[in-house]
């Protein structure tokens, strides 16, 4: 294990503080953002932005570098084209570079970028994450010069960005912390023990499931996990259970408790999916892995997986990269009219499975391949529809992966959805 002397745990404690106004919670995250990453000197900028699937939007900006990379920021979004939103934005992104991501897809892209900054940077790190709720936050640093992201940064900038994202949706929630308020549900002591439980959190199975979460993040927090902070990231949950984010509070007398705080991405939904199964759903549209998706909600792997089928069930889906295409956010269910007929309420629309013109990169085979796989064919299914062999199908498959920048045929499904 990596010991780090970079303290990212103060990151995950700054992003659950309710106490701050928007702009000076911004600041103090990406101000703790600037010895992580690692970089001196360069610029740096954290916003906040809704998006939908026709919509998007920069809303709060904080910088750490000169002022004019604020008003750089929200021109640079505001200029960019609704192919790159739909990359960045909507169709899975967690983070990389744009020379990884954005200007091997985009040509021209890296010239008009190196026009718009002078010269200044040559490349842009970024991580996304998204509340599920249509809001998210972003985290830009600039480069001098063109950079690949190395796993380890992936993997601990990914859960930092959750930890921001759950936060940010609980801001969304909330004006300041309230003990009234309905969104509490369970109350600790700086011990661990239960002072009070609502709602949901009454059960002994979830009050033993917060006890631990409390314990976690009190390892998390000691100076031998803030030295192995990927075992505390890896530990201190995003969300627990599905449903509850763990705020600190202190009394009149300084006393230390941590409140459970309600913060799920809570969805209505007229196609019958409960809470947990629209959640999930929304995130597959964005291409989340299973495991990604389990760490943004608190939940585990085989849970999530359960999830899906159910929505799958539900929804009268035979692949995983169906739900994908259908949640994708530039997908069919933004595009689904509500009617009602003789009593009774429908979701009605079309649209095509995919996009052609985001297969351009593609040879005739391979787009074939690529059709059949968002289909949900298996690769024997592949094989014999297209009379070769299945080793050919898994080299052509490697090529769409390769060439279209995507790891899996769910965030394949995902992207191409996208506008063209």
């Amino acid at each position: 294990m990596t010991k780090l002397r970079r303290d990212w745990i103060s990151l995950l404690e700054a992003s659950y503080n309710l106490e701050l106004p928007a702009e000076a919670w911004l600041q103090t995250l990406v101000d703790g953002a600037v010895p992580l990453i690692e970089r001196p000197g360069v610029p740096i900028s954290l916003f906040t932005f809704s998006v939908t699937p026709t919509t998007h939007r920069v809303i709060d900006v904080a910088v750490h570098g000169p002022p004019f990379v604020a008003e750089a920021t929200r021109s640079t979004n505001a200029a960019a084209s609704q192919a790159e939103i739909d990359l960045i934005y909507r169709c899975g992104f967690f983070g990389g570079t744009l020379s990884e991501l954005v200007f091997p897809r985009f040509p021209g892209s890296r010239e008009m970028f190196l026009e718009k900054t002078g010269g200044q940077a040559r490349d842009v790190f970024g991580w996304c994450g998204h509340t599920g709720r249509g809001t998210g936050v972003m985290l830009n640093a600039s480069l001098p010069t063109e950079e690949t992201t190395a796993p380890i940064a992936g993997r601990r900038w990914s859960r930092v960005i959750a930890h921001m994202a759950a936060g940010l949706r609980l801001r969304n929630l909330l004006n300041a912390m309230d003990l009234d308020n309905a969104n509490v549900e369970a109350i600790f002591d700086a011990g661990g023990r239960l002072r009070d439980a609502r709602e949901r959190a009454r059960s002994g199975t979830a009050r033993e499931r917060l006890r631990r979460a409390v314990r976690a993040i009190d390892r998390a927090r000691t100076v031998a996990g803030r030295t192995e902070a990927d075992t505390a990231l890896q530990e201190w949950e995003a969300l627990v259970a599905g449903r509850w984010s763990l705020v600190d509070r202190f009394d009149t007398d300084g006393r230390r408790f941590v409140v459970a705080m309600r913060n799920d991405p809570a969805h209505p939904d007229p196609r019958g999916l409960s809470v947990r199964e629209r959640a999930v759903a929304e995130f597959i549209g964005l291409g989340h892995t299973s495991k990604q998706i389990g760490y943004r909600l608190g939940v585990s792997v085989s849970s999530v997986d359960n999830s899906i089928a159910q929505a799958m069930m539900k929804l009268g889906m035979g692949a995983r990269t169906e739900l994908a295409a259908f949640f994708s956010p530039a997908g069919p269910r933004a595009k689904l009219a509500e009617v009602a007929l003789d009593g009774d309420r429908f979701l009605v629309g079309e649209y095509p499975r995919v996009h052609a013109a985001n297969l351009d990169a593609l040879t005739g085979a391979e787009q074939q391949v690529a059709a059949l796989l968002v289909g949900g064919s298996t690769y024997p299914h592949i094989a014999r529809t297209r009379a070769s062999h299945e080793r050919t199908v898994a080299n052509q498959v490697q090529s769409i992966y390769r060439k279209l920048k995507v790891r899996s045929r769910v965030e394949l499904a995902s992207r191409l959805q996208a506008r063209p």
